[in-house]
């Protein structure tokens, strides 16, 4: 029998380790790579449509977001379009539709498995490797530092501004509202003092008002970092390093931070733990996402 409580948007897919093992993460930034998903009505069709690159993420967004009347559609290339409805003949889509795409296009959509996947910027503009780096990744930057080096007053004045801009992103996107809690990505390294995502999810908890259950996620296995392995074997990395508190996590809408997104298979696998965990909906956001999805791993 279907879980009655996954039927309302965002709306939850179970999936397990092959799918993972099988993702192949998309990625788009609307205002800068998606320049017009509004249409008008051609001969053919007679509704406005919102055309957008993938279903997963943008159509739990829109349908938990608006309130305007459409019917969504998946074409056979994998774009989602959202007929609109009772708009007259001779009249354009409400503001909310222009509103909604103008919020949600300022960052980077994700399609993965979560019911919502986000990041804050990519670490270059528009995704582009030769462009000028963001403010998100110029943040990102001083605020994690590498090499076993210890946080700074630089680093943790970096770190709470970012954490500060996830909080204004889940002011503005209300289809993370229904989160109970805030979960960091637990560290390749349990040992370090200093972590970016914990540092972030625990001020996001404090300014969002949610409870931060990070301690209840686990590294309990030290891992190399697998920005270095090949996609097909970053799982195999993973195996049996994340630990999940039984009981904690039952029924559960969970937000998933991380600093960092690119091939996206550490965040789906910690939320396969916290939904094999009894969580109901996984929502994942991350402040940076890579140029490619397979940056620094030489591909499939």
């Amino acid at each position: 029998m279907a879980n009655l409580t996954n039927l309302f948007p965002p709306i939850q897919d179970d999936f397990d380790e092959d799918d993972i093992r099988g993702m192949v993460v998309s990625r788009r930034q609307l205002a800068t790579e998606w320049l017009e998903p509004i249409h008008e009505p051609l001969e053919q069709r007679r509704d406005w449509v919102v055309i957008l690159p993938f279903s997963n993420t943008f159509r739990n967004a829109f349908e938990t977001m608006s309130s305007a009347p459409a019917y969504p559609y998946v074409a056979a290339n994998g774009r989602l379009c959202l007929y609109l409805k009772d708009i007259d003949p001779g009249e354009r889509p409400p503001q909310e539709i222009y509103d909604w795409v103008g919020t949600v296009g300022k960052h980077v959509a994700m399609k993965d498995l979560l019911a919502l996947s986000f990041a804050l910027d990519y670490e270059r503009k528009g995704g582009d490797p030769n462009n000028a780096q963001t403010a998100i990744g110029a943040l990102r930057a001083k605020a994690k530092p590498y090499g076993g080096q210890s946080a700074t007053k630089e680093t943790l004045d970096a770190a709470n501004k970012l954490a500060d801009r996830c909080v204004a992103f889940l002011q503005d996107m209300t289809c993370y509202s229904s989160a109970d809690c805030v979960v960091a990505v637990p560290p390749s390294n349990p040992k370090k003092p200093y972590n970016l995502p914990r540092h972030i999810a625990e001020r996001i908890a404090a300014k969002w008002n949610r409870e931060d259950l990070s301690e209840h996620v686990k590294t309990i296995k030290p891992r190399n970092s697998i920005k270095s392995v090949a996609v097909a074997g970053k799982l195999d990395t993973l195996l049996g390093t994340i630990e999940v508190d039984a009981g904690v996590f039952h029924k559960k809408n969970v937000l998933l931070i991380d600093d960092l997104y690119q091939s996206g298979i550490t965040m789906n696998y910690c939320a396969l733990m916290l939904l094999r965990a009894g969580a109901r909906k996984i929502f994942g956001l991350a402040c940076e996402k890579t140029c490619r999805n397979d940056d620094n791993v030489g591909g499939r």
